[in-house]
């Protein structure tokens, strides 16, 4: 055989060795679309990959996934491939593993009939991932597949629902109203409790055991009639008769703090004698 034949027949060899893959990409772009919405997309996706491998002559990754989205495109269920279909490099057998859980737990959970188009493209992108990752050499490739997988399930994959707030704290209870204040009235030049005057104070010793600790205060007056170091002496005569009553009735003689004040603070402004300055005040503190 001259050297003009072999020449000849070794040129036909490579053109029947080549006819034997790369024209399903052509064939899938023919196919007519069937299915669902998720099909269609997935049939997209499928091609996009199989022109992607045609322009950097991977001829068989090409047909590959041309062949899936032709099946995508007639309707037929289509799964994420197999981790056995592919020879993995054996530390990333178990990244892959999970992502595949991850994307058929989703599927799973009618994810293809929510969202669509983001299914399709985590079946795509984790297909693409197992191809690139097969090959293993084109780093920027496997991590581009890697984080369009990763972008499309967290887009597919409920969001966790934030813990409710938890309730506000209940109001504080208003403080309870102090009682009074009480006023005890007094006979002229006297230190003397009237009956009015008793039925008054048993009153305060009522509202002492209901205020717990607070102080007690007792101020006496008088009017201004009279000297006025004297009507100071009364003023302090007449505390002390009621700070004598309300100890013997039981309230604690260490709440009570009294005082006199003769002719200070005069409900009435005048210099004859008048009941209504001459009192006790008796006034609860906190």
């Amino acid at each position: 055989m001259n050297r003009t034949i072999r020449i000849f027949l070794a040129a036909a060899g490579l053109a029947l060795l080549s006819g034997c893959a790369g024209f399903g990409l052509q064939e899938a772009q023919m196919v007519p679309q069937q299915g669902n919405a998720f099909d269609r997309a997935l049939s997209s996706g499928y091609l996009d990959l199989s022109q992607k491998e045609f322009d950097e002559a991977d001829y068989i990754d090409s047909d590959r996934f041309a062949e899936r989205s032709m099946a995508a495109a007639r309707g037929e269920s289509v799964q994420p491939e197999e981790i056995a279909a592919r020879e993995l490099p054996s530390n990333k057998v178990g990244t892959l593993t999970g992502a595949r859980e991850r994307l058929v737990t989703a599927l799973s959970g009618g994810a293809a009939g929510r969202q669509p188009a983001d299914a399709a493209e985590a079946q795509v992108s984790f297909d693409c991932w197992m191809q690139e990752q097969e090959e293993n050499f084109q780093l920027d490739d496997i991590a581009a597949c890697q984080n369009r997988f990763i972008a499309a399930m967290e887009r597919l994959e409920p969001k966790p629902m934030a813990a409710p707030a938890p309730p506000p704290p209940p109001p504080a209870p208003a403080p309870m109203a102090l009682p009074g204040p009480f006023v005890v009235y007094f006979d002229f030049d006297s230190a003397a409790l009237t009956p009015q005057a008793q039925t008054e104070l048993a009153d305060v010793v009522e509202a002492a055991g209901k205020t717990g600790e607070g102080a007690i205060n007792i101020t006496g007056y008088t009017d201004l009639s009279g000297a006025e170091a004297y009507n100071q002496v009364l003023s302090e005569r007449r505390a002390n008769s009621v700070i004598e009553l309300l100890v013997g009735s039981g309230v604690d003689a260490a709440r009570i703090v009294g005082r006199g004040l003769g002719e200070a603070n005069p409900v009435v402004m005048t210099e004859a004698p008048e009941q209504r300055n001459r009192r006790v005040e008796i006034e609860f503190q906190r």
